[in-house]
């Protein structure tokens, strides 16, 4: 996390810097004299080492791609791109200019990662990387397909995850590492097992948490949770599993933390113009209370991983050497040479240089003058006496150089002894005890104390007038990724330092519409059942509902047995829950069929496995071609086969399954596709963005519009009284209601 969230801190009435323009972000200087001078004497690299670090920051950076690993179709779709795109990007000459073809990226597995050395500004001028890059955003619709930083794709392989394990990302937004999360919890999929894991996805910022749904709800996962909460707050609350009442911890924590975010000058030139290295110092306490919550959340056993997109060693090695003092052995610095044995890592450093705010190099804190400035500094910035007891050598520092890619720091722990009163509980719990009340009150008071401390060490209680917070220069407006697709915001540090709160409170939770789980004996689930056919092996008693009282169960949503027990917590009330779980079905806004429910696209590949034969339809390419390309065809504009099937089915929702044998798709591509079969016609039940892009992609022709009479009618229909769950529902959910409205 990092420049990635970039924000500027200021002082009270300070204006804003202005926004920094396109045009000033192309011809911004790749120099900085500071950033230079620091980094020689931080990194210890050798002076031909060095000039070559530097002059690789200079240079654009390399886009990437990964294909979902999980997913049935990944090595399909590897042969494509392989056979299709790689083998004709061989002598790509541009300007007199010859560019190498995607090659896979080393160390990733399988070949599932690619990277494309490409500019983007030159990619446009080739029709065969244009060919490339409409087939990755297409193919990034689905869920195939991730675009996404190389080194960025780091921190979740070195965690180590299990599907039915449950996961925590403390700092989450925008989403990219938190996608390949889930997809481990989900690397079962392919032997048609339900994940039991669960992925808890949280962030400070309300709407970038909304982001983070947005970004994920193509993984069309029932393991997700999204929440939104400070990371160094994140709540206890006690759940309850086979019977057993316990605190909530997790398997594996991801800690990628705010950070200034120098690692990120490739992408993000601004940063040579603007760069400081007060920025750590100002950072330095948020981080080290972020990753001490981690701590403190995961489970005896279970793997932490910290990471920043910084080269600093005030945001790394001092945050790491702060927390393991802290935690007084609880935590281990796990030796992970062996893991990912292609990635170049360079070690952690042992010692590093400490600069106050007037560029002076200082040992102890006794080396600065001003009393008020001392109080303030960070104690934990100092490198640690017992280093090698620390082992910080363990640490990855990965540098542009060696595989032309961004920088990034990557440490990872696995807690070995005791350090909460919930780990007391559960050690107390193997062992057939429970822990009294008095050694309970014990931990817990020993718990809020170890965050106090914390606070005094990194100077986090220093009142509002921060010095450090002078030195952060970080632009105030979000940045996009590019490398993430079209306007993604990127990671932003804290919009105030850690340093200027004197009391620290969590994030004022935004009232959500309630979340409410179905018995499996409701008249809705019976309903569905029944009418879909859905298999006695789905469980029947995971569906969820979000409306408010007064409104009819608009959407009957799907989690995974882990989620479920959080939202039936007698502590839920404590936690922010923005979304979670996996849209099945939508109800239509007329009752014009025994089941007033139809299929969700998001939840097809979930459910499919599961439904009989009686509402699915196989079909050919040009009956595909004549549900995409008109708006509402009849019944009776179908092939005789095909009508007659039809003319069998009752009104309601269908899927229909075609494989398809495309140029523009890998072969024997299997879709498959919710409709409505209405009195008389038929719509696909896909949102018009994703109904556009098939009919393009397959076909060369723009659909048929929804006409704006149907329209009109279908908005009414919906139920007016409703409390919009998820916005990016509502163009989705209009759309497909104009299937019963076209045919009233």
């Amino acid at each position: 996390m990092g420049y990635r969230k970039g924000g500027r801190w200021k002082k009270k009435g300070q204006s804003a810097r202005p926004n920094v323009h396109r045009e000033d972000y192309e011809t911004a200087p790749e120099d900085n004299e500071r950033f230079k001078a620091y980094y020689k004497d931080q990194l210890q690299l050798t002076d031909e080492d060095f000039d070559k670090f530097y002059e690789t920051l200079k240079t654009a950076l390399p886009s990437t791609f990964r294909i979902t690993g999980t997913r049935s179709n990944a090595m399909q779709i590897r042969k494509f791109i392989e056979e299709k795109y790689v083998a004709n990007l061989q002598d790509v000459v541009i300007d007199d200019v010859k560019y190498d073809a995607p090659t896979p990226v080393a160390w990733y597995p399988d070949r599932l990662c690619w990277k494309i050395a490409c500019p983007r500004n030159v990619l446009r001028k080739s029709d065969g990387y244009t060919a490339l890059q409409q087939f990755l955003v297409a193919e990034n619709e689905t869920g195939n397909i991730s675009r996404q930083e190389e080194v960025s794709m780091i921190p979740p392989m070195m965690m180590d995850i299990k599907p039915h394990q449950k996961v925590l990302d403390m700092c989450a937004a925008p989403g990219s590492k938190t996608g390949q999360i889930i997809e481990a919890i989900h690397a079962n999929d392919k032997l048609n097992e339900l994940p039991k894991g669960l992925v808890v996805a949280n962030d400070a910022d309300y709407k970038r948490s909304h982001l983070l749904v947005h970004q994920l709800k193509r993984l069309q996962s029932p393991c997700f949770m999204a929440t939104n909460h400070d990371g160094s707050q994140f709540p206890n609350i006690n759940i309850t599993e086979n019977g057993v009442r316990a605190p909530w911890q997790f398997d594996r924590v991801l800690c990628d933390v705010p950070c200034s975010g120098d690692g990120t000058l490739r992408k993000n030139k601004k940063i040579w113009a603007h760069w400081s290295h007060g920025a750590a110092l100002a950072l330095h306490p948020l981080q080290v209370q972020i990753f001490l919550r981690g701590a403190q959340l995961v489970k005896m056993g279970g793997r932490i991983v910290y990471s920043t997109c910084s080269f600093n060693p005030i945001e790394n090695e001092a945050v790491v050497a702060e927390v393991l003092r802290l935690t007084k052995g609880a935590l281990e610095l796990k030796d992970v040479s062996h893991e990912l044995p292609e990635l170049i890592r360079r070690p952690g450093l042992n010692t590093w240089k400490v600069m106050t705010k007037d560029n002076e190099y200082i040992n102890t804190l006794d080396d600065i003058q001003s009393r008020r400035a001392r109080f303030k500094f960070p104690k934990s910035a100092f490198p640690p006496k017992d280093d090698e007891e620390l082992h910080l050598e363990r640490c990855l520092r990965i540098y542009p150089q060696d595989q032309d890619t961004g920088g990034f720091f990557v440490a990872v722990f696995e807690k070995v002894k005791p350090l909460t009163a919930a780990d007391r509980q559960a050690e107390a719990a193997a062992r057939g005890e429970l822990l009294s009340s008095a050694d309970l009150a014990a931990a817990e008071a020993q718990d809020a104390s170890l965050m106090e401390t914390a606070q005094q060490e990194t100077g986090a209680n220093a009142d509002d007038d921060d010095d450090n917070a002078d030195e952060t220069n970080n632009d105030t407006e979000l940045t996009t990724s590019e490398q993430d697709g079209a306007a993604v915001p990127q990671k932003r540090v804290a919009e105030q330092p850690a340093a200027t709160k004197k009391a620290k409170k969590d994030v004022q939770g935004v009232q959500e519409a309630p979340f409410e789980l179905l018995a499996a004996d409701a008249t809705d689930v019976t309903t569905i059942k029944s009418f879909f056919g859905l298999s006695d092996a789905f469980p029947d008693n995971q569906f969820l509902l979000r409306s408010e009282e007064n409104s009819r169960n608009r959407n009957v949503y799907f989690v995974s047995e882990a989620a479920k027990a959080v939202l039936q917590s007698d502590d839920f009330n404590r936690i922010n829950v923005v979304n979670s779980g996996v849209r099945l079905f939508a109800r239509q806004g007329m009752d014009i069929a025994n089941c007033a429910f139809r299929l969700s696209s998001e939840g097809v590949p979930l459910l499919a496995p599961y439904l009989d034969d009686k509402r699915k339809l196989d079909i050919d390419l040009d009956v595909l071609k004549t549900l995409l390309i008109h708006a509402f065809p009849m019944i009776t504009e179908f092939n005789d086969e095909t009508k007659t099937k039809l003319e069998k089915m009752e009104i309601g929702g269908i899927l229909c399954n075609v494989v398809v044998n495309h140029p523009n798709m890998p072969a024997n591509t299997r879709l498959q596709i919710p409709v409505w079969r209405g009195k008389s016609s038929l719509n696909v039940l896909l949102n018009k963005h994703d109904k556009k892009s098939l009919c393009v992609r397959l076909f060369d022709i723009v659909p048929e519009a929804t006409p704006a009479h149907i329209k009109d009618r279908a908005l009414s229909n919906q139920n007016k009284n409703d409390k919009p769950e998820d916005a990016a529902q509502e163009e989705s959910s209009a759309d497909a209601e104009a299937a019963t409205a076209s045919d009233a």
